[in-house]
């Protein structure tokens, strides 16, 4: 018997040793809430529509329907990242960024709310951020744009209203899914004590909502955006 209890004994020893392990191991990691720095993402939103441009010369086209206007269609992203923070930023900028090639390409381009578009490339590196900062929280607005993605094209005879946004799509007879595409980056932030943290995001767009309800306002789960501190 006290053979039996001792073998117990042991067996209890051992797993709260492991679950001990286990908990601070957890407690620990870098990637979690605890060690993540002074900056929390606490809202993220991709909004995504369609930019409709007519492109042929009214004074020389006789327009009696839709079908006789000629559109250059462009799909449009908007990404608002709204990040929560007790202490001044010096530093945030994106690096990393990749761009998976929709079915469907045009020109892919990324800015910020009211700058000027880059052309997304292999080459290109470090953008950094202009951010409004509001009651001790940092906005972050981009745009990821399918720019031309549909030119010189015209709706058929028997369309009689379209609205400018994604639902000229489904008048195109364009699929969404040939229109969709993934987008990864890395966002660094330094603060005023020279603390710099990381984390990745990774994004999809557009969504099917885009084309059948004309656009899409989509909430991220911000707990897949967990900031890493980064070793001076």
């Amino acid at each position: 018997m006290d053979k039996v209890k001792g073998i117990i004994i042991i067996i209890v020893a051992i797993l709260s040793v492991v679950t001990t392990v286990i908990i601070a191991t957890k407690l620990l990691d870098t990637t979690g809430e605890i060690n993540q720095g002074n900056f929390r993402i606490s809202d993220v939103v991709v909004m995504s529509t369609a930019e409709l441009t007519e492109v042929q010369d009214d004074e020389t086209v006789d327009m009696k329907k839709l079908s006789d206007f000629v559109y250059d269609v462009s799909q449009i992203n908007n990404v608002s990242i709204l990040i929560e923070s007790n202490i001044e930023a010096t530093d945030m900028y994106i690096d990393n960024l990749t761009v998976t090639d929709p079915e469907l390409k045009g020109n892919m381009n990324i800015c910020q709310e009211d700058h000027k578009k880059s052309e997304i490339t292999p080459e290109l590196k470090r953008i950094d951020l202009k951010t409004e900062r509001e009651n001790g929280k940092y906005v972050i607005n981009l745009c990821i744009d399918n720019d031309n993605v549909i030119t010189d094209k015209s709706v058929s005879d028997n369309i009689e209203e379209i609205v400018y946004d994604a639902s000229i799509f489904k008048y195109l007879d364009i699929d969404v899914n040939s229109l969709k595409f993934d987008v990864s980056f890395d966002l660094y932030i330094t603060d005023i004590s020279g603390q710099t943290v990381k984390t990745t995001m990774k994004l999809e767009m557009p969504t099917d909502e885009t084309v059948h309800e004309g656009m899409s306002v989509l909430k991220q789960d911000v707990s897949n955006y967990i900031f890493t501190i980064l070793e001076n």
